[in-house]
């Protein structure tokens, strides 16, 4: 067979282009068209060499990979695998010693058998050369084909044998690997299976439904035949229901009446649905749905009655809790609403007094009723605070507080608060530290819980009030880190709260109470404002004996600043020269009563009653100094709006808003701007104040971060 020139640029373009070897001169085929063939590596660079043993070894049936180099070997061995490779010891550039000894140094092809073919007569120094370098055996030219054939067979044929065993060895592997697997499977379908079943049989247990049966000769008295899972939602084992006329007689007295009607008809309406009240072992009503279906037997067998009992109590609890939501919710907007009408009297009852006050001569005797007046006024002021704090439309602030001195305002509501019957004790303790805190809503706090005990004691007892300071050094068995507390705590003497409603007392809408005296809300607004204040609260109660709450909000450990009821009258700064404001108000008293003040103070004072005209008067007048503008103002801006108005067209100009009730009022600049704020209704002193600070701020301060 014909062999290809060897000329060294067609070797070196080989070399370049291919790792493995030309086979297309030997008929040998693709590794992966004859992949039961042993591949039977030869290197020599004689052409002649190449031809005689393709010659002698084709017989064999096995594939042969010709190399000329022992580098294109080496190339050919970096991928490929084969049972024997046959070797010239004389090669140029990489002799056979050198190729067998990298062959053996590879992982990969260390185990491949090496066979020398040479030239060279016979010689021990070369035999022990070839044999260090990795050779199995050496073959001298020239070659005998049939030893060459008889050695290279054996050799293939333990190939093929070692390869047949790591097939059937990986075989068996493979199988064990997927028995394993399917037995991992069926275990795991086994287990969830089981889970499914233990799961359904936990729902099915746990579900508030009960099947029953009974006679139906005399309903109210038979013995009722139920499933296991009435107890569950009873407290009573299915044996009870046998006693007669057990199921019925715990049925609240007022729902009898009805239950009686509707089972008495069975027999002509074939089926009915009806809800009612049913005492559980633990002495709570709960609400169940009875389904009853007659059943008429026939002569052989008295007539029965079939039904379903479902407890229907958590639904029931849901629709009383949101009628109570929609109750409280309209009682805010209602509350929302007086007491924004009413600061605004406020604000003209107050500031008129002050101006009398301001007025009027110290000797004169009319001054003395003008302060009774103002005092009086004060106090309306200080209510509707609080009805805006109870309708949540008041802006929390939190400030250094004096625990003692919140109690003592609050002692004179909670006496009126309180019955006759109950005995009302306040202990303040002697250098009570001082804590951080909005008194509106912790005054709340106190006269809410202050309620509750008072419910709690319906035939009298005793309420504590007490302070004191409380130092927790760890916080073993509780929540609480250690650190130092200011405590507030309400103690009674009443009926206690059940252990399994003591976990359950701060969640949102449930109470103990009956329906329409509780909303469940008040605990919980107490817990959130506590933790929102860095407090905790403690609870323990023993049923009969009665409950002690504790509020603990942490130490305030800087100084607390004397509180200054207001500057003197003469100490009320005036207006500087060519100072005027635009007053912008919808309420034309209020308008009138801060315009009049202002102009005792020296301002020139513009006037507007919505958005739309300050703008206006804004564009048609210069020298306005301050805008001081209503928050909730009919018409296209709000004083929010105005305010970004006047920002937007007048950077420089400053705004003072003010309110009787802003909770309402949309805010969709809120998150660039942090206008100054006076609340309604306030003092003359205190408006001059905030008017003086707003001129003297520049806008730019108002932007926020």
């Amino acid at each position: 067979m014909p062999w290809p020139a060897s000329d060294p640029v067609m070797q070196d373009q080989m070399q370049a282009e291919t790792a493995t070897p030309d086979t297309s001169l030997t008929g040998a085929v693709p590794e992966d068209a004859a992949s039961d063939k042993a591949k039977i590596l030869i290197v020599d660079d004689d052409e002649r060499n190449l031809t005689a043993l393709q010659l002698i070894l084709e017989e064999l049936g096995e594939e042969l990979v010709f190399t000329r180099s022992g580098e294109e070997a080496l190339r050919y061995l970096l991928h490929n695998d084969c049972a024997l490779i046959l070797m010239d010891v004389l090669m140029p550039g990489m002799d056979g010693y050198e190729t067998a000894g990298l062959v053996r140094s590879r992982e990969r092809s260390r185990h491949i058998p090496i066979i020398f073919l040479t030239a060279v007569s016979r010689n021990e120094v070369h035999e022990f050369k070839g044999y260090t370098a990795g050779a199995v055996d050496y073959v001298f030219k020239p070659i005998e084909p049939f030893i060459l054939r008889s050695k290279v067979a054996v050799f293939v044929d333990l190939y093929k044998k070692t390869r047949e065993i790591s097939h059937k060895v990986e075989q068996e592997r493979r199988l064990l690997l997927e028995n394993q697997q399917a037995q991992a499977s069926r275990l795991a379908a086994e287990m969830a299976l089981l889970r499914a079943e233990e799961g359904q049989a936990l729902i099915l247990r746990s579900l508030p439904i009960a099947l029953y049966s009974m006679s139906a000769d005399a309903p109210f008295q038979a013995r009722l035949k139920i499933s296991e899972t009435v107890q569950g939602p009873s407290g009573f084992a299915a044996d009870r229901f046998l006693e007669p006329g057990f199921w019925f007689h715990r049925i609240h007295v007022d729902d009898q009446p009805q239950v009686r009607q509707l089972f008495e008809r069975l027999p002509e309406t074939g089926s009915c649905v009806t809800e009612y009240r049913w005492l559980c072992a633990d002495g709570t009503m709960r609400h169940f749905l009875n389904h009853a279906v007659y059943l008429a037997r026939g002569e052989d067998a008295a007539p029965e009655i079939v039904g379903s009992w479902l407890d229907v109590s958590e639904r029931r609890l849901l629709e009383q809790q949101a009628v109570h939501g929609q109750k409280m919710d309209s009682l805010g907007r209602l509350t929302g609403g007086i007491a924004h009408d009413f600061n605004n009297m406020l604000t003209v009852v107050i500031s008129s007094l002050d101006r009398m006050r301001r007025a009027t001569d110290s000797g004169n005797p009319a001054v003395r009723n003008i302060d009774l007046a103002l005092s009086g006024a004060l106090r309306c002021a200080d209510l509707t605070k609080r009805l805006l704090s109870f309708a949540r439309h008041q802006q929390l602030e939190p400030r250094p507080l004096d625990l003692n001195a919140l109690v003592s305002d609050t002692e004179v509501i909670l006496r009126r608060l309180i019955s006759d019957t109950i005995f009302l004790d306040v202990l303040r303790a002697p250098d009570l530290w001082h804590v951080y805190a909005d008194p509106i809503q912790l005054e709340s706090a106190l006269i809410n819980l202050a309620v509750n005990s008072r419910d709690a004691m319906p035939e009298g007892g005793h309420l504590t009030v007490e302070t004191s300071n409380v130092v927790i050094r760890a916080a073993t068995g509780s929540d609480i880190p250690a650190g130092e507390y200011v405590s507030l705590s309400v103690t009674d003497t009443g009926i206690g709260i059940p252990p399994a409603h003591i976990d359950k007392v701060f969640e949102p809408f449930f109470t103990a109470k009956e329906v329409g005296k509780g909303t469940g809300l008040g605990l919980s607004i107490i817990y959130s404002f506590v933790r929102q204040s860095g407090g905790y609260i403690r609870l323990s109660s023993t049923v009969g004996k009665g409950t002690t709450i504790q509020i603990l909000l942490p130490r305030l450990l800087a100084a607390l600043e004397p509180q200054i009821e207001g500057a003197p009258i003469a100490d009320i700064p005036k207006a500087q020269a060519g100072e005027k404001i635009l007053v912008v108000e919808d309420d034309p008293a209020v308008r009138v009563a801060v315009s009049a003040f202002l102009h005792d103070l020296g301002y020139a004072v513009l006037e507007a009653d919505n958005g739309e005209t300050a703008i206006a008067a804004l564009k048609g007048r210069d020298g306005v100094t301050l805008v001081f503008s209503d928050i909730a103002m009919p018409g296209a801006f709000n004083g929010y709006q105005l305010a970004a108005e006047v920002a937007s067209l007048y950077p420089e100009l400053p705004v003072l808003l003010t309110s009787a009730n802003a909770g309402g009022v949309t805010n969709s600049a809120q998150h660039l701007y942090d206008w100054p704020f006076l609340q309604k209704p306030y003092r003359n002193i205190d408006l001059a104040l905030a008017i003086r600070q707003a001129i003297s701020e520049k806008p730019q301060s108002y932007l926020r971060g």
